[in-house]
């Protein structure tokens, strides 16, 4: 039987819901600083969602409108767009997901290595590991950013660096997702996978399979969660046992 010796934790959309009511939302403060007719609704950050890294979406969405925007100009709009992301966070209207910190508690009780495995950059990042995570912050022994990999999610190349700074075997490492690109990543590391989905998200049909379970959150007392696919559930939240049971 394997054992759990480490999880790496997504942030957006996995920890926190961060996406739809902070990224895309700031996205939409800075288009409006540069007096862009742009404005991302929630339907379609969905899809830009598929695109891994904020400047990376301002680019391929530039590309979609044929728009005459320089690849300068798209730096500066996302460098804008994390001063409204910052003060979003600041403003405390960023919520942790249900289960997050009681599993981070539990995950070091049992001293699983816990790493941070993000493709957001650093400056977008720390606003928001320095405030609402920063009671629990010394619990994760690396942070790995956008800034560590050329290559982002679903590339596996951030994954395959966590699984080399753990010291670890990827038959006892566990990613926590939200997010199909995300999966596709911890998969071509060689990983375990538990995908929680976002709460956004409306359509099973569409959900990936290729982890080993899906839940709808971590759950907490009040919230318990709903299983999608995979093993059953031993109680109404996930923990150690059930991390522990989905990987072998």
């Amino acid at each position: 039987m394997h054992k759990l010796q480490a999880v790496f934790w997504d942030v957006d959309g996995t920890i926190a819901d961060t996406e739809m009511c902070g990224h895309r939302v700031a996205f939409n403060l800075a288009f409006e600083d540069f007096n862009l007719d742009w404005h991302w609704t929630e339907h379609q950050y969905l899809d830009l969602l598929k695109i891994s890294g904020g400047l990376n979406r301002i680019i391929h969405y530039r590309n979609k409108l044929h728009s005459g925007l320089s690849d300068s100009k798209c730096s500066k709009i996302q460098s804008r767009k994390r001063h409204h992301y910052r003060n979003l966070i600041q403003s405390g209207k960023i919520n942790l997901r249900d289960g997050v910190l009681r599993l981070i508690n539990e995950l070091s009780c049992f001293d699983i290595d816990q790493f941070i495995v993000t493709t957001s950059g650093r400056d977008s990042l720390d606003p928001f590991i320095n405030s609402s995570l920063s009671s629990h912050l010394h619990y994760f022994s690396r942070i790995i950013t956008y800034e560590d990999v050329s290559k982002h999610k679903p590339f596996p190349d951030a994954y395959q660096l966590a699984v080399k700074l753990s010291k670890k075997s990827e038959v006892n490492c566990l990613a926590i997702e939200d997010s199909t690109i995300g999966v596709e990543a911890a998969r071509g590391a060689n990983l375990n996978c538990l995908l929680t989905l976002p709460p956004w998200e409306q359509s099973i049909q569409n959900i990936t399979r290729k982890a080993n379970a899906c839940v709808t959150s971590l759950g907490n007392n009040l919230n318990p969660i709903n299983l999608i696919y995979g093993k059953k559930l031993i109680t109404n939240n996930v923990d150690v046992e059930y991390l522990t049971r989905i990987i072998n």
